[in-house]
């Protein structure tokens, strides 16, 4: 964790939201699930995405009435931090769960569980480079793009540790 991705997925729904007929982010589905429970999930996107409040989900049933509900709608969902297929598969079966033009964004750590859903088109997020690592810190420590005069060598060796992270600098 650290490089990015939920940040990217925050400014992406909030620069295109506008742009569907139902929206919904759905943050940190891991760590959600340990307290929350899918039908839980279930229920916030599709109460999210249609734009009505506390829609119930019968146990069992969030997977057809998600596919049933949304298969008309041009909708975007983002689904933050993903860690299971089983997630993918209840949260966002498949493409015709969707209206045409809708877009589903996932983040995780485990590109092998886009591939096993069927998931073509993935981004890599990357680590900064030393040089963007550098600014980065120089802009957080000292409000300026380059570290302090007598600072450059100390600043370098906390960007190396970090690797690139942009959550760690």
């Amino acid at each position: 964790g650290g490089i990015g991705k939920t940040t990217i997925a925050r400014i992406i729904y909030k620069s295109v939201s506008h742009l569907f007929e139902g929206c919904y982010f759905l943050d940190n589905v891991k760590e959600a699930l340990k307290y929350e429970g899918l039908a839980s999930l279930q229920e916030k996107l599709l109460s999210g995405a249609l734009m009505k409040r506390n829609i119930e989900i019968p146990d069992g049933d969030g997977a057809t009435l998600i596919k049933r509900r949304i298969s008309n709608l041009k909708a975007l969902i983002i689904l933050d931090d993903v860690n299971h297929l089983s997630q993918l598969q209840k949260l966002a079966g498949g493409y015709d769960w969707f209206g045409p033009g809708s877009r589903v964004i996932v983040t995780t750590r485990d590109e092998h569980l886009l591939i096993s859903h069927g998931i073509e088109r993935r981004y890599n997020v990357e680590g900064l480079n030393i040089d963007e690592a550098l600014q980065l810190f120089s802009q957080k420590a000292f409000r300026e793009d380059r570290p302090k005069e007598g600072y450059f060598d100390l600043c370098s060796q906390v960007v190396d540790y970090c690797g690139g992270l942009p959550l760690a600098l």
